[in-house]
């Protein structure tokens, strides 16, 4: 396990932040100089006596780091960002992390579940496009980064698991969890699988993957 050492820290400004869907940011930060990162990795914001992990959506390239950030209710760093104008400056550290795209050996499957899209949107803009991926929300709002993700790679399935009914049914959409997308659409083989998400749906997935998919490797990133 990688050790993350806070002291290292970086500084940045607030440059912008917009609601891309219900209680979810898309915060954008003026770039550190001398910042680089990899597609898939996260930093993590020190505030006075909290932290909090985001990974970076942004291209490495990009003039400013951009993230998805999802906001709990009662949140002390949501309460703090959603407060937060142009020029505000908050500390972090990293880029941390090694949830990064590997030299595939099988066919990859992306699974998320929420804003654990993340790294598959880093992924995307940095050129990877042969994958399927899976992303469970419970309702058809909710489904982040969609408009890039869609024509970028060679499958995406929204999986909705309680906002999809026969009248309002989104093209292509499956109507169910991930895991029920691997239990019933999914060929048995050996695949490689990126999993990022809550720790439940990675534990689920993970057993299916030891039930059905037998060779597969597994790559892991959890935010709970």
């Amino acid at each position: 396990m990688e050790r993350i050492v806070d002291r290292d820290r970086l500084a940045s400004a607030l440059v912008a932040t917009r609601a891309i869907a219900p209680n979810i940011l898309e915060v954008s930060m003026q770039r550190p100089a001398g910042f680089s990162f990899l597609p898939g990795q996260f930093v993590r914001f020190i505030m006075d006596g909290y932290q909090r992990d985001y990974t970076l959506v942004s291209h490495p390239d990009d003039d400013t780091i951009v993230f998805c950030m999802a906001l709990i209710k009662g949140g002390r760093f949501s309460n703090t960002i959603v407060k937060a104008r142009a020029g505000d400056r908050f500390q972090f550290s990293g880029p941390h992390g090694h949830f990064i795209f590997q030299s595939a050996a099988h066919q990859p499957v992306f699974v998320a579940t929420g804003t654990g899209v993340a790294p598959f949107v880093a992924f995307c803009r940095s050129g990877v496009n042969s994958a399927l991926l899976l992303h469970g929300v419970p309702n058809p709002d909710q489904l982040i980064y969609r408009h890039l993700l869609e024509p970028c790679l060679n499958t995406y399935v929204a999986c909705i698991s309680r906002g999809l009914d026969a009248s309002g049914r989104l093209k292509g959409a499956f109507a169910g969890r991930v895991t029920a997308y691997l239990e019933t659409m999914l060929k048995p083989d050996a695949y490689d699988f990126y999993l990022c998400g809550q720790r439940a749906m990675i534990k689920d997935v993970t057993a299916l993957i030891d039930d059905r998919f037998g060779g597969s490797r597994v790559f892991i990133e959890n935010f709970d």
